[in-house]
């Protein structure tokens, strides 16, 4: 004969839920985990964002950097200092250049259109890379290479003269809220 099993005893005791609390318990704890790292998460994404966006503008500073040295040395440019066709050139005593702190204000930027075409960068929008260039006086180099009028030592006796130009670009990223502004002097 094959022995049936015992049924298991039932009590009428109340239930008291000690397991439902403790479920509740670690769903909060889990919750709150996935929550603290998707703002961790969101972090990152900004801040790699606003590393791209800094990367660019300071590629297309760069880039409106050579594009203005090419404004200077190719003849075939047409940069000349004319301001009447060229707004963004300016004399070394010009009282419109832009002042230093205004140079980081992107309304000001909007006035200065280079000529010719600026370098076109991916991910850096049409208008994202300007430059604005002033005339230094001259320098002069004496028979020995030395540079007069820059408390140079050779002879006094000028040989060759070279200008000197300030450059300042600005680059813009994708967004427009990254930016970088740059400025470099150039010998001619």
């Amino acid at each position: 004969m094959i022995a049936q099993p015992n049924p298991l005893p039932t009590t009428h005791a109340p239930q008291e839920g000690f397991v439902l609390i403790v479920g509740l318990v670690i769903l909060g704890l889990l919750t709150m985990l996935a929550l603290s790292s998707m703002r961790d998460t969101t972090m990152q994404e900004k801040m790699a964002g606003a590393s791209r966006e800094s990367g660019l503008a300071f590629q297309a500073a760069e880039s409106a950097l050579r594009d203005a040295e090419n404004c200077i040395t190719n003849p075939a440019a047409k940069c000349g200092f004319d301001e009447v066709t060229n707004d963004t050139h300016f004399d070394q005593d010009d009282a419109t250049f832009p002042k230093h702190n205004d140079l980081f204000d992107a309304t000001t930027w909007v006035a200065y259109d280079p000529p010719g075409d600026a370098t076109v960068l991916a991910g850096v929008p049409p208008g994202g890379a300007k430059y604005i260039i002033r005339k230094a006086n001259a320098v002069s180099a004496g028979a020995g290479g030395a540079e007069i009028g820059l408390g140079g030592y050779g002879d006094s006796e000028a040989t060759e003269s070279q200008a000197i130009y300030e450059i300042t670009a600005r680059g813009a990223g994708e967004s427009g809220a990254g930016q970088s502004v740059l400025r470099v002097y150039y010998r001619q």
